[in-house]
Parts: structure tokens; sequence; C-alpha cells
């Protein structure tokens, strides 16, 4: 995966995502049980409604987190060898900026609407070649040529060159 559900809870609001994950009316799961569940801290002070609540919402979200990793991949795997060895930052910001979409399901706000569709261009620059992820085709760290190497050419304007004019 490129994004764990504790990943995604701490890049965004937690009360929100639980609101997107727990289909419960009223609702029973809130954000700082979401992140006890995901952190796999102790849940036995809670409820067994409440237990099997943040359970099913936790589900919800390893399941949009594990849609998001399958659209990156279907972008990534024209270019580079999955699964890769070194996993850039950038894609576990897609990541979660996916699996938060995918969430919202039909009633995704604007802002939301608008990061999936940054995420889904970026996915088709690097599958395009236009973006680089910085690792190499099999998926290790790409490395940088150490070397530097200036190259000069006869200067066209110049005293010499100008005839009276500079």
């Amino acid at each position: 995966m490129y994004a764990s559900a504790s990943q995604l809870l701490q890049r965004y609001n937690a009360e929100e995502i639980a609101q997107r994950a727990d289909a419960s009316l009223p609702p029973v799961v809130y954000g700082d049980m979401l992140k006890k569940a995901a952190a796999g801290e102790d849940l036995s002070g809670f409820s067994l409604e409440e237990q099997s609540a943040i359970t099913a919402a936790l589900a919800k979200i390893e399941r949009s987190l594990q849609d998001a990793l399958q659209t990156i991949n279907s972008y990534l795997a024209g270019r580079y060898e999955l699964p890769l060895t070194n996993v850039p930052e950038v894609l576990e910001r897609i990541a979660c900026q996916l699996a938060r979409y995918f969430l919202h399901d039909d009633a995704a706000a604007d802002s939301v609407e608008a990061l999936y569709k940054d995420s889904i261009k970026f996915l088709e620059g690097v599958s395009n070649g236009r973006v680089q992820l910085g690792v190499t085709t099999s998926g290790t760290v790409a490395q940088p040529a150490a070397t530097a190497e200036m190259l000069s050419v006869v200067p066209v304007f110049g005293r010499d060159r100008s005839r009276g004019f500079i």
C-alpha cells in the first residue's frame, strides 16, 4: 500500500473521514475512535456496537486505500516494475487524495474533487513520462550523474566582431 489508514487520518480531518466511513445513522464512529483503531490500540473501552462500527468503518477505509493503490498502479504499470521497492513520498499523498475521494462516493465536495483531478493529472504525467518519480524502471532510486560538464561556444557579440556598433 502507498498509504495506511493512520496516514490518511493524519493527513485529513479524522472527523470527516469518520463521517464518510461510518454508514450508521445516527453516527457511531468518530475520528478519535478511528485513530485508535488504525493505530492498533485496544478498543475494549467501547461498546460492542461501537467496536463493530469501528471495524466496519476501518474496513471501508482500507478498501478505499486499496482502490487508490490499484488506480496508481494502473498508471505506473507501463513505466515502472511493480511493486516499487522504494516508494516516493508523493505517492502517499496521491493515495490519500484518491482514497478520500473514493470515500466520498457521489457527494464529494469541490475541493475533494479538485484534489482527485489533480492526482489523476499527475498520474497521467507519470504514465506519459512527463513527470518522473525519482525511481528507475526497476523501482530503485535513480542516481544522478556525478559529473558536471560545461560547454562554450565563440561569443556572438563582442567588440572585435561589432564593426563599430558596440
